[in-house]
């Protein structure tokens, strides 16, 4: 008996998936908020095509969609039968870092976004201290460059350049004037060489 029901259950599922295809097939998608990525390459994550049965196009197919770094948000709708619009957010590059990537304002790694990143190039060794860069990004607006080692941090700005040994510090000191040349910040002082 058991058998039977899950035969039907089965012969069911399957009278309605042919028929939604034949019926409601998606005849049109629609992708907008794309800036950087490519509609083919997100349209072939998310699995959506024309031909698809429509009625079984749901938001887990957009489960792949988002673990992409590039993509802060993404939701489907369906505007009218046979007819699917994403609407994709993408993250904006901000920090661009040496080996290509950028930093997004919300500290994600955006593979190949450092041409489209307008904040502060960075440089460094050592592992990334992400919210220490964002930070002195946000802060210090004119740098031009952020490096950062093992023995701190330096910011970059129009003929003037800083360092402390923690990032906290030059965040202390975000809104002073500086005079030209190499300025030092330690917990105890301030050193200054033309």
């Amino acid at each position: 008996m058991n058998l039977v029901r899950a035969l039907l259950l089965v012969l069911l599922a399957a009278t309605l998936y042919v028929g939604s295809l034949v019926l409601f097939p998606v005849e049109k998608v629609e992708v907008v908020g794309l800036r950087h990525l490519k509609e083919e390459a997100v349209l072939a994550k998310a699995g959506l095509y024309p031909g698809a049965p429509w009625l079984w196009i749901l938001p887990r197919r957009l489960s792949p969609l988002l673990q992409d770094p590039w993509v802060a948000e993404a939701r489907l709708e369906k505007p009218k039968p046979g007819v699917v619009r994403l609407l994709v957010r993408e993250r904006e590059p901000f920090l661009p870092l040496a080996d290509g990537a950028a930093l997004a304002k919300d500290g994600t790694l955006l593979p190949g976004g450092a041409p489209h990143a307008r904040g502060p190039r960075v440089e460094g060794k050592g592992p990334l201290p992400k919210e220490a860069l964002l930070a002195l990004a946000k802060a210090y607006k004119g740098a031009k460059r952020l490096r950062y080692t093992p023995a701190g941090f330096y910011v970059e700005l129009p003929g003037t350049v800083l360092f402390a040994p923690s990032a906290e510090l030059l965040l202390e000191y975000a809104q002073a004037t500086w005079p030209k040349g190499h300025v030092y910040l330690y917990s105890w002082g301030v050193s200054l060489r033309p």
